[in-house]
């Protein structure tokens, strides 16, 4: 792509995976009608975090830097997705910014717009990989040099990365691969970065999604947990499953060994990797896994595997205290 937006990375990378997505659906384009709901943390940041720093230092002039801040709005980068998409500059659109907990939120409001607002909705999440984000995590000290290792007894922190995964959702669809059955939000507002020891407000989100399903903890057949690598959210998370199955054994995993932490964008891409597993009556391992961490305690899956999968928990958390989980079907 050439011109202004050449150099936007996040819309580069939005339109591709939303172009993908609504080739596989046959929308030919974004009406006005359409929903269009992202996921995002960091948005066009690439587009203008330079310029502040040297307008901060008075190496790059004012007017250039206003003219880069202008890209600074999360709604900016959602009007130049629906426009990149052929569409008008007048929808529905929203902007969900709850940490990492986003692009699985954001599956749950399309499923409420479809409901009451729209017929159709594109949702996703996209994220890029910033100077700020970078030293932001190390400055907490939850990166690793290695490779992540999601519920291991010797995980060490999580890896940082980037992508996009956008879906087409429809009132009602002839060719559907997958639907979103139930969601759960809650917010627990323990600490600005780390979850509630217990994973309470995780275990109220899963709760709500399978309530919201009317699914019982017993027809769960796959839990694509959020699963980061880093010691605190992996124990919290894994007490808050242990709790919710009650010493049901179910096959637990995390993917993020193999993609790292896409933050916003990290729920909508597993989401995209867990219908394609549900297609193939296949589960996913959980890269780097080696040894059970007793305080945990799961079912933690280590490899790819065949199984008939009709219902998948997918859960996620946020800084913040946000908490987001879905409930997939097929």
């Amino acid at each position: 792509m050439s011109g202004e937006w050449g150099e936007n990375r996040a819309l580069n990378f939005a339109l591709s995976a939303a172009r993908a997505a609504m080739d596989e659906a046959g929308w030919s384009g974004l009406h006005e009608d359409d929903g269009l709901i992202l996921a995002t943390t960091t948005g066009q940041y690439l587009m203008w975090d330079q310029a502040f720093i040297g307008a901060a230092t008075g190496v790059v002039r004012r007017e250039e830097f206003v003219a880069r801040f202008l890209h600074q709005p999360f709604g900016d980068l959602a009007r130049r997705i629906r426009l990149g998409l052929g569409g008008s500059e007048r929808g529905f659109d929203s902007v969900v910014s709850t940490a990492c907990a986003a692009g699985t939120q954001a599956l749950g409001m399309a499923t409420m717009w479809l409901k009451r607002r729209c017929r159709r909705v594109l949702v996703g999440g996209v994220e890029v990989l910033c100077p700020l984000t970078v030293e932001g995590f190390r400055s907490l000290q939850l990166l690793s040099k290695n490779p992540a290792r999601p519920f291991d007894r010797s995980r060490g922190g999580i890896n940082l990365s980037e992508g996009a995964g956008f879906f087409c959702l429809e009132r009602e669809s002839k060719r559907s691969f997958a639907r979103v059955s139930g969601f759960g939000f809650t917010s627990d507002a323990y600490h600005m970065t780390s979850p509630h020891p217990d994973g309470a407000g995780s275990l109220r989100a899963m709760t709500r999604a399978l309530q919201s399903a009317g699914l019982d903890v017993n027809e769960v057949d796959w839990v694509h947990a959020h699963g980061t690598g880093s010691l605190h959210n992996d124990l919290a998370e894994g007490r808050a499953l242990r709790s919710l199955f009650a010493g049901r054994s179910v096959p637990v995993s995390s993917t993020k060994g193999r993609h790292g932490h896409a933050l916003g964008a990290s729920g909508a891409i597993e989401c995209a990797l867990i219908v394609r597993a549900m297609r193939e009556g296949r589960i996913l391992g959980t890269d780097g896994f080696d040894e059970a961490d007793p305080e945990i305690g799961l079912d933690i899956a280590r490899e790819d595997g065949p199984l008939d999968v009709r219902y998948v928990l997918k859960n996620t958390l946020g800084f913040g205290g946000a908490n987001a989980a879905v409930v997939l079907s097929c």
